[in-house]
């Protein structure tokens, strides 16, 4: 009886390691859509900005990583040197180039795709490595469409439950700037909007003063089947100077391995989730 019990301990041991260790890995390719004319706007609804308790943000870190680097390389888009500087030190590998810069607003228009190391571990969340990504067939698609990626990146999670997954913090495309008088138009999927100033979604990497044309959170989480929520803000900025912006937000159950397309007037997004390691 004793050696029974111990068996179905250790099945039951075993069967928990078994289900957090289940590891995935996701990609995200995401396109700005052709305008669409047509579509009218009634100025009328406000939407909450987006927010979530549990987010995690790799973005900005390979963002910031890519930039220094450019920085150390001579880039002029990153590089903080003073004319005097330049006279005292010609060597691009000058010390302006610190950690201490907030690079990320450097950027008029973040990289499609972040740079990351090659993994293969399964610690903790991570970028894929450019190599890593499978879209090629998607992004050749989309150019003989003319249709422009914003985004293309992906990384490897365990698989958890809503209450444990974190919401992952995607930001691309242009940098929107916008000075502190000029209203903001806010607009959802039916591109219903209302003349207001929206509170900021992220404070680490945004400022009231600055915008970029994709922002928002997609989240994983696993019950039995895959689920993915996304929130967006889409935004682009009017003839008139005014800043605008379409709420996206879609909730889906997928399965691993098909590759699924999420539609919005303003763009589109081709999500895998593929097994890793099981």
């Amino acid at each position: 009886m004793l050696l029974k019990k111990s068996l179905v301990i250790l099945c039951c041991l075993f069967s928990s390691t078994a289900f957090a260790e289940r590891w995935f890995e996701v990609e995200v390719l995401i396109f700005k859509q052709h305008p669409a004319p047509y579509l009218q706007e009634d100025f009328s609804l406000k939407h909450d900005a987006i927010e979530d308790k549990n987010t995690l943000d790799l973005l900005a870190s390979a963002y910031k990583n890519q930039a220094m680097d450019a920085c150390i390389n001579g880039d002029p888009r990153f590089q903080t040197r003073t004319f005097a500087d330049t006279l005292v030190n010609s060597n691009p590998q000058s010390a302006a180039c610190n950690d201490s810069i907030d690079y990320v607003k450097s950027y008029d228009v973040l990289p499609v795709t972040p740079q990351a190391p090659v993994q293969d571990t399964m610690e903790q969340t991570y970028l894929l490595a450019p190599e890593q990504l499978q879209f090629e067939q998607q992004r050749q698609a989309l150019d003989r469409k003319g249709l422009t990626p914003i985004l293309h990146t992906g990384w490897r999670f365990e698989g958890a439950s809503q209450s444990r997954s974190p919401s992952m913090h995607l930001f691309a495309g242009n940098q929107l700037k916008n000075n502190m008088n000029t209203g903001f138009s806010y607009a959802n999927s039916d591109f219903i909007s209302l003349l207001d100033t929206p509170e900021p979604l992220f404070n680490e990497a945004q400022s009231p003063t600055m915008k970029w044309e994709l922002d928002g959170l997609l989240k994983i989480h696993l019950r039995h089947y895959l689920y993915i929520n996304a929130d967006f803000d889409i935004s682009e900025k009017q003839d008139n100077g005014e800043l605008e912006s379409a709420r996206f937000s879609q909730f889906r159950r997928v399965f691993s391995e098909d590759i699924h397309y999420f539609d919005h007037p303003r763009m589109g997004m081709i999500v895998q989730i593929r097994k890793f390691n099981h």
